[in-house]
């Protein structure tokens, strides 16, 4: 796997990780949110409640004997509507009313007549003064029972003499909410999926050219004796002259460096003896056999800077070149041979021993001339 392949799977976990995140905190907050809703809606109606049974309290006591037949009505009452997917035919609001010390006194269910409520929160905090509410469940093993209940006080002379407490089944809504879930979900997916599907067409189409140019140089880089004459295709061509261009000038501007370099290093020694000589030659005094020996120094020397900048030259020739004109086999025995026994004489002189170890049938294809100048540089 290549590291432009980990780095694209890389960012892609991370993204698929950051819409999982986005989406997982979404669709969880739905539900909250229906629940906000409603609540809301169910603390006007208990406020709407109390004030009707505050209407009927007589001193200090409470009178709930018109809130049955209404809600008797109101359960019987036939109805149909269609709210967005949801169809809704029936009344499915509880209300019950519970005395100052928490007993029932009324219960649209008629299930809790007489049970002592004065422990649940929603009556509890009410009748302590502050906001009441709580969620319980019917079925206490079955969260699909859970009923959302707000309660308000009943007052008579500013003193709280009552609560009523007004519930809804939390299904009523669960249909919303799991439409709104299935449909962010959907949503989500969707557009994450034609994004990702969009980022990577995109990147494909971007970073592709880099990894062919990627893939082209190396191969370039491979290719000793690339010629433009075997590129078939134009833009390859035109790729390969465009890389060559640009190897060649960062190339050249390290060479020139070198070169000067290494020019200047060679050149300095027969400089000084050049120098030197022509000092010693300005005395008038000097024998006529050291004068003769100083003039062969400087021709010696002259001669060998003439050496320095010939080599030079071949070697620039050679750097420049990026192919060969012409190829031949070219046998290597005799010619590193011929290169050694050239080479001995200077060798001997500084001690040097020169053998040639290769196999007598070796041969390469090259240019023999360009040949026996790079191997006889080396030996210089």
């Amino acid at each position: 796997m290549t590291r432009r392949t980990r780095i694209f799977l890389g960012i892609l976990l991370i993204y698929t990780a950051g819409i999982a995140f986005l989406l997982y905190r979404v669709v969880g907050d739905i539900d909250p949110r229906y629940r906000e809703s409603a609540e809301e809606s169910l603390v006007e109606t208990s406020q709407l409640m109390a004030s009707l049974v505050e209407q009927d309290v007589i001193a200090g006591a409470l009178n709930t004997a018109k809130l049955e037949p209404l809600f008797r009505s109101v359960y019987a009452r036939e109805f149909s509507a269609q709210i967005y997917n949801l169809h809704k035919s029936k009344v499915e609001l509880r209300v019950y009313v519970t005395d100052r010390n928490g007993r029932v006194m009324f219960d649209s269910t008629g299930r809790q007549n007489g049970a002592d409520f004065s422990k649940w929160s929603d009556v509890s905090r009410t009748l302590a003064g502050v906001y009441g509410a709580r969620t319980s469940r019917d079925v206490e093993s079955d969260p699909r029972t859970s009923v959302m209940y707000v309660s308000a006080p009943v007052r008579w002379n500013d003193e709280i003499v009552g609560v009523v407490s007004v519930g809804k089944p939390v299904q009523s809504f669960g249909q919303f909410v799991e439409d709104a879930r299935a449909r962010t979900l959907w949503v989500g997916v969707g557009s994450a999926l034609a994004l990702l599907v969009l980022a990577i067409i995109v990147s494909v189409w971007l970073v592709r050219p880099f990894g062919l140019i990627s893939d082209y140089w190396g191969w370039v880089r491979s290719q000793p004796r690339l010629s433009v004459s075997r590129m078939a295709r134009r833009a390859l061509d035109a790729l390969r002259s465009g890389f060559s261009e640009m190897r060649d000038t960062l190339t050249g501007r390290n060479y020139v460096a070198d070169y000067v370099q290494n020019f200047t290093h060679e050149v300095k020694s027969p400089l000084s003896a050049i120098r030197g000589a022509a000092e010693l030659l300005q005395e008038p005094s000097m024998p006529a056999e050291e004068r003769a020996h100083f003039l062969t120094n400087i021709t010696r020397e002259t001669q060998r800077i003439q050496e320095i900048v010939d080599r030079m030259m071949e070697l620039t020739a050679l750097e420049t070149r990026r192919a060969l004109d012409r190829t031949e086999p070219v046998a290597l025995g005799p010619l590193l041979q011929d290169i050694a026994a050239s080479a001995r004489t200077a060798a001997s002189a500084r001690s040097v021993e020169v053998r040639v170890a290769i196999e007598a049938q070796a041969t390469t294809e090259g240019d023999p001339f360009l040949l026996r100048r790079a191997v006889s540089n080396l030996l210089d």
